[in-house]
């Protein structure tokens, strides 16, 4: 837990930044201990949701408590297959989880639906976003409801009409430097280089036109 902790306070401490998001989600370590798919623990850190939620919300308290629950967001993604992390009962598992969450008075929640950066709807992993958003608010949980994967403007108009405080984009924004502009606008994206996404260098990454050089 320390590692998180001291991770966090250099973020806003020393190098300044306004905050840090908590990667719960896509298969990385702490989504490996959420869910059945890959946590096969017997201890304490397995078997029951409490258990298995433990880790992500012990550092999360952690980081709160370090920098305040204001600069702290956290990422999960319920249903994603991403690296084979699977829940075999996702709905109860998250529930509890942003129930948990609530009083840490977190800046968002930031929420992945169907799968990272694939299909928004999986027919065989159902999941209810709204009753998960109704658990966290009837928990007293505060933080801006962050919604992401696959929106284009009109996903976006409509989640935000329907309740949602915040649209993530990611790779529009990548392709886009003035994705804001041209969404006001309504005019033509940009395509992502899915090639350079991993590069390292300036291809993909700053050679992108904004609208006023095309």
């Amino acid at each position: 837990m320390h590692s998180y902790q001291a991770a966090a306070r250099n973020a806003v401490e020393t190098a300044g930044f306004d905050g840090v998001e908590v990667h719960g989600a896509n298969g990385y370590l702490l989504d490996q201990f959420l869910k059945t798919g890959a946590n096969q623990r017997t201890d304490d850190w397995g078997g029951s949701i409490e258990n298995r939620a433990r880790l992500l919300l012990d550092v999360t308290r952690t980081i709160t408590s370090a920098i305040g629950g204001g600069r702290t967001g956290i990422r999960l993604s319920p249903v994603t297959p991403a690296n084979d992390v699977h829940d075999a009962d996702p709905q109860p598992l998250f529930d509890y989880v942003v129930r948990q969450l609530a009083p840490l008075n977190l800046a968002y929640i930031h929420i992945i639906e169907g799968a990272t950066g694939g299909e928004r709807e999986l027919p065989d992993r159902p999941f209810d976003y709204e009753a998960l958003k109704t658990a966290y608010r009837e928990a007293g949980g505060q933080g801006a409801w962050m919604v992401n994967n696959g929106y284009d403007k009109a996903l976006a108009e409509q989640a935000v009409a329907n309740g949602a405080d915040l649209v993530a984009f990611g790779k529009p924004y990548i392709a886009n430097p003035d994705l804001v502009e041209r969404l006001r606008r309504n005019a033509p994206l940009n395509t992502p280089d899915k090639t350079t996404f991993y590069g390292g260098g300036a291809k993909g990454y700053t050679d992108y036109p904004a609208l006023s050089n095309q």
